[in-house]
């Protein structure tokens, strides 16, 4: 298994310093060096078959944040070397693989690319749930930390969603479809109407059409999701072989 790299930095020792990396990693093949990232966005196209991207973020012309939102479907992978810590969150919620922090010791490098090898390897590497999860709020600079088991629902507002949680709600630019993959670590939510997800450990009672979350909040069920949300419904109710249970309306 040989893995076509690509490198996109600005700087020459730290090019020189991946070079050598890569190098000495008798996996990986380096294919090209941009170290003007405007010319990487220019050339690089799907059709290159990368496999694992390098890139810097603090780069002239255009950062590598705004370069791998249009660049990351073009590689398997994406590596983030940087000299800041700050960017990290935004980072993986481009789906970066890796987050290095400058300088790249030989040690770390090794590092990110066997989790890489694991990801691709024979036998898939099982995804561990995460325990809290950090959000980007409304207000500038300011970023929460989020308990998969503390979210109640979520709500879709306009062009923000508000995460409802055990102890606040918290205003977000993610979409509904983004904070659902995010958030739902324990499989544990489920989309009931065009603007509403919900816990379903967060149940307090079904009402016809309502369900009455914890805290108290009603939410109806859009007719698309009636029907799979019963059939949950249905094979998680415990009734009496005597009674026949009522047909939802």
């Amino acid at each position: 298994m040989l893995l076509k790299c690509v490198i996109i930095e600005d700087e020459n020792h730290a090019i020189e310093l991946l070079t050598d990396h890569i190098q000495n990693m008798p996996n990986l093949h380096l294919h090209k060096v941009y170290s003007q990232p405007i010319t990487a966005l220019a050339e690089i196209t799907e059709e290159d078959r990368i496999d694992i991207l390098f890139m810097d973020i603090n780069m002239p012309g255009i950062s590598g944040m705004d370069l791998a939102k249009i660049l990351r479907p073009k590689t398997r992978f994406l590596i983030f070397t940087t000299a800041y810590h700050q960017y990290a969150v935004e980072a993986f919620e481009l789906e970066a693989d890796q987050y290095i922090i400058k300088p790249v010791t030989f040690p770390k490098f090794t590092v990110a690319i066997e989790k890489i090898i694991r990801k691709i390897g024979k036998v898939p590497v099982q995804p561990v749930a995460k325990s809290e999860i950090f959000i980007k709020t409304g207000v500038m600079n300011k970023i929460i930390k989020v308990s998969p088991e503390e979210v109640i629902y979520l709500e879709a507002r306009d062009n923000y969603i508000i995460v409802h949680t055990d102890k606040d709600s918290i205003i977000t630019y993610l979409t509904l479809k983004e904070a659902l993959q995010t958030l739902n670590q324990l499989n544990n939510l489920v989309q009931v109407q065009k603007s509403f997800v919900i816990a379903r450990n967060k149940i307090e009672m079904i009402e016809g059409n309502l369900i009455i979350m914890v805290k108290g909040t009603q939410i109806p069920i859009g007719n698309t999701y009636k029907k799979s949300f019963f059939d949950y419904v249905k094979n998680n109710t415990v009734v009496s072989a005597r009674i026949k249970p009522p047909r939802p309306q």
